[in-house]
């Protein structure tokens, strides 16, 4: 069957929720804006920039850092240097990153959160330790770095993340997926987005880890959202003949979600995987037996299982080709965003199987004029 579309889709997702505060950051982002201008800082001047960087010239700034950026669903940065007085290495450097989501955002400023750094008020979040300062709102991730730890370097460095932060229209809620970790014995600070390649095997294709302590005992949990039930069936196979590999299957499990096994590895510890619905979830470390039964049966719980939900899919009828790299990017990070985007020519016909929508997605196609959202079917 044939459509005529013009503006809105919509799309029929199998993924954990539709929440506000996770729309895609389309257009000029304003990131320039942001800056603090130098002027109301006594003493200090930008030695360097405002400079952009896109999807394409990253690279130039971060070299071999930008694949992680990229992941993360990166869209654009400024990045600025602020001098005090007339030394050089008296500076203060600043990035601001359009990361495209509030997922993305916080995946990459927790990436680079070191343990037991000092929290601030920044935004949704905030760190400082040592000479660096990072904070998150929205789809807005910032860094700051100081040539030195000197209280008039760092304190304009506290002052800069403080105030872009505060200043970002966005979210300050942390993206729903990494609410559905069991919330007893989560170690603060410790949730952690991985954008693939999760636990390092790559048919993993990403997910939430967050560290447990228990008693003293410490451990991690992991789970991974999956593209369907082959794919679910494929990875614990892949897992079990893994640890069987390089370790020892202890057991079966079937009395937690769709089943799996308990394991022990020489690097990881004593361990359990299970699958339940699209989801792969596991537990390793110096947990107790209990500890990681129990572990793994909340999240079981919280998981959502095979379910439909309804979200939108916008159509921008002859939309800049820099817009582009913003699909890619929201179909390859993680699947609890549920707004995806296109670009068609103004009044075409589609066909439903020639739209690329993620795996486990059913498009369904409606024709509107306009860009208000569709009733559903």
């Amino acid at each position: 069957m044939t459509f005529r579309l013009q503006c809105v889709l919509v799309v029929a997702a199998l993924v954990v929720g539709c929440g506000p505060g996770e729309e895609p950051a389309v257009g000029g982002t304003g990131l320039a804006k942001l800056l603090p201008a130098a002027a109301s800082m006594n003493g200090w001047q930008m030695a360097d920039g405002p400079t952009d960087y896109d999807s394409d010239t990253l690279y130039e700034y971060l070299n071999g850092g930008a694949p992680l950026y990229l992941k993360f669903g990166f869209q654009r940065m400024v990045h600025v240097r602020y001098q005090f007085g007339d030394h050089s290495l008296s500076s203060v450097t600043l990035d601001v990153y359009d990361m495209g989501s509030d997922l993305g955002a916080f995946g990459l400023y927790r990436s680079g959160r070191p343990p037991g750094a000092e929290v601030r008020d920044w935004g949704a979040e905030g760190y400082r330790s040592g000479t660096v300062a990072a904070a998150w709102r929205g789809s807005i991730s910032i860094h700051a770095e100081a040539d030195e730890n000197r209280a008039e370097l760092t304190e304009a460095m506290e002052d800069l993340v403080a105030k872009v932060a505060n200043d970002v229209v966005g979210s300050t809620s942390r993206p729903q997926i990494i609410g559905l970790l069991p919330h007893d014995g989560l170690v603060p600070w410790s949730e952690r987005i991985v954008a693939e390649d999760l636990m390092n095997h790559a048919f993993l294709p990403g997910g939430v880890l967050a560290t447990y302590r228990v008693a003293g005992d410490e451990g991690t949990v992991f789970f991974s959202d999956l593209a369907g039930e082959r794919a679910v069936t494929e990875a614990m196979a892949e897992l079990r003949a893994h640890h069987d590999q390089w370790g020892e299957i202890v057991d079966d499990i079937d009395s937690i979600g769709d089943g799996g096994f308990r394991f022990v590895d020489p690097g990881l510890g004593s361990g359990a995987v299970v699958s339940t619905g699209f989801f792969v979830v596991g537990v390793h470390g110096g947990l107790p037996f209990d500890v990681q039964m129990d572990l793994l049966g909340r999240s079981s719980t919280v998981l959502p299982p095979h379910q439909r939900k309804w979200c939108r899919l916008f159509i921008w009828p002859r939309c800049r080709a820099d817009r582009l790299p913003v699909i890619q990017a929201f179909v390859t990070i993680q699947r609890d965003l549920c707004l995806y985007l296109a670009c068609v020519g103004n009044t075409v016909r589609l066909e439903k199987h020639q739209l690329d929508v993620p795996a486990r997605h059913d498009a369904v196609l409606y024709a509107t004029g306009h860009d208000g959202e569709l009733t559903r079917p």
